[in-house]
Order: structure tokens, then C-alpha cells, then sequence
């Protein structure tokens, strides 16, 4: 299958054989490769796709027809659906995953279902309560975070958007555990990314608990990781958290105001449900 595709991408960018497969793989390989007859090893197809000026990920989208792989897929529609606070979105896709088995499907079935529970809780009664996370899906996920010896973006993540309801004592652990990891992923997008979302959601933990002045080396971290254009999100939340320590710390009025435009960026941006979500810390 790999073959035909990078055969389809050569044709269309107008590449010669020669030129996407010299001092790679013979002529009579690559003719036979391209047609589906043999195969090749990562390290070789990274070498090609080199030669045909692409990423790996850009390659594998299109190799799926121009579809998520099941990871990326689930990431992409959690946190649409959870930013969203759309709740009953959110309810299909824990059915669709109801359906699945599995261990990383269920860590997937409890991270749904604890979020719908805090998002119902929220929508009744105004409270942001992590509380109401069954304690079975809080075991779960906390197992599987501390069996993991060698962390990867996945468990980054999972960290990152179920650590509002870990226990206190975790977070920290965990967090010294990331941050070792940081210096590998600073130039990769994609990890950089992830980060950004744990500062920002540890943050937030942070003021929830009145810790200050931990809130303010966090608050240092996500300024620098978020320099690029491309993190213009987590630039804005940056500005709001840095309102919110000013207001909290310094100057109530003034950090306020700075606090409360981020917020409205953010409903002109059409992030409304966000902005709701962060403005109960100016409470």
C-alpha cells in the first residue's frame, strides 16, 4: 500500500524514480515496490519521503485516505468536544468507545465519562467540582500513568486533561516527570503543543489552590514555549494567567482588566464556552 501511494505523490509532483529513490533502493525494486509487490523499513521510507520533501505524518494521513489514525482521531475529537463543553457529543463518542475493547480504550472510556460527569455538574449547578469523577475511572488512569515507566505524548496528554481530578500528591510526581521529557520535544510541534496544554491546565490547577508563587515559574515555562505565531492560543491564555497572578498578587483592578480582555479575545474568537470555563477563576 505504501508503495502505491508514494507512487501516486511522486507522479503528482512530477519526480522521476531516479530522483525520489537514488542511492536508496535499486530501479528494479522501487518499479516493483510501487506496485504494491515489496516492502520497505521505516528508516528507508523516511528516507524517501525525504527525497519527496514530506513528513511522515503528512504521508500516513494520506496513505488512510485522508483520515486520522484512531489515535489522533479520538485526541482531535475530545478536545473539540470538551472545549466545546459539548456534552452530548461528548456522550456519543464514550458510546463509540463503549463498543471498543481494550486497556488504552478503556483509559479512553474513563477520561470520557469523568469529563461529561464534571461538564453535567457544571451545567446544573454553576460549580466547577471535580467531585463528582467516579473513583473507579480516577484509579484507572492514575494505574496507568504510574505503570508507564517511559512516558510518550500519549500519557503527556492523558496527563494534561485528567489531572484536575488526580490527586494532589500525583500532580507533582507526575509534573517531574514531564519535565525531564520537555528538552526532547521543545522543537517538535507536536509536542510542543502538548505542553503548552499541560502548563495551561496546571496552572489553572495552581490558582485554584492558591499557589502563587508555583503559578508564577509555571506561568514563566508556558511564556517561553509559547513565542511562535502558531501558539497564538496558548499566548492569550498566557496573558490571561498573568492578569489573574497581577490581580491576585499585586494589583487587584489592574489585573482584572488585563484578565478580562483575554476573556473576551477569546468569545471573538469563537472560544465562548472557554472563556466561561476560565473566567470562574476571576470568582
Amino acid at each position: 500500500m505504501f508503495g502505491e501511494t508514494i507512487r501516486e505523490i511522486r507522479l503528482k509532483k512530477g519526480f522521476s524514480q531516479k530522483e525520489v529513490y537514488r542511492n536508496i533502493i535499486s530501479k528494479s525494486y522501487a518499479i516493483e515496490f510501487e506496485k504494491g509487490k515489496h516492502n520497505i523499513s521505516s528508516d528507508v521510507l523516511i528516507k524517501i519521503l525525504e527525497n519527496l520533501s514530506m513528513d511522515i505524518s503528512e504521508f500516513l494521513f494520506i496513505a488512510n485516505d485522508y483520515k486520522l489514525n484512531e489515535q489522533n482521531h479520538y485526541t482531535y475529537n475530545y478536545a473539540n468536544l470538551s472545549n466545546k463543553q459539548d456534552i452530548k457529543g461528548l456522550a456519543l463518542l464514550l458510546k463509540e468507545l463503549e463498543r471498543k475493547s481494550g486497556q488504552i480504550n478503556a483509559i479512553r472510556v474513563a477520561e470520557v465519562r469523568s469529563r461529561i460527569r464534571i461538564l453535567q455538574h457544571l451545567e446544573v449547578y454553576g460549580v466547577y467540582n471535580t467531585a463528582v469523577v467516579l473513583e473507579e475511572d480516577k484509579q484507572l488512569i492514575l494505574s496507568y500513568l504510574m505503570g508507564i515507566e517511559s512516558w510518550t505524548l500519549q500519557e503527556i496528554h492523558l496527563f494534561a486533561n485528567t489531572l484536575d481530578f488526580l490527586d494532589h500528591e500525583f500532580i507533582f510526581i507526575f509534573f517531574k516527570r514531564v519535565s525531564k521529557l520537555l528538552e526532547y520535544y521543545i522543537q517538535f510541534e507536536k509536542g510542543r503543543e502538548v505542553y503548552c496544554g499541560l502548563l495551561i491546565n496546571i496552572i489553572e490547577y495552581t490558582f485554584i489552590k492558591k499557589q502563587y508563587e508555583f503559578a508564577e515559574v509555571l506561568l514563566t515555562q508556558l511564556g517561553l514555549l509559547s513565542t511562535s505565531f502558531q501558539d497564538f492560543f496558548s499566548r492569550t491564555l498566557y496573558k490571561f494567567f498573568e492578569g489573574l497572578l497581577i490581580m491576585r498578587t499585586v494589583n487587584e483592578e489592574q489585573g482584572r482588566t488585563m484578565a478580562t480582555r483575554m476573556l473576551d479575545i477569546m468569545i471573538e474568537l469563537d472560544q465562548a464556552p472557554l472563556s466561561k470555563m476560565f473566567s470562574l477563576l476571576l470568582e
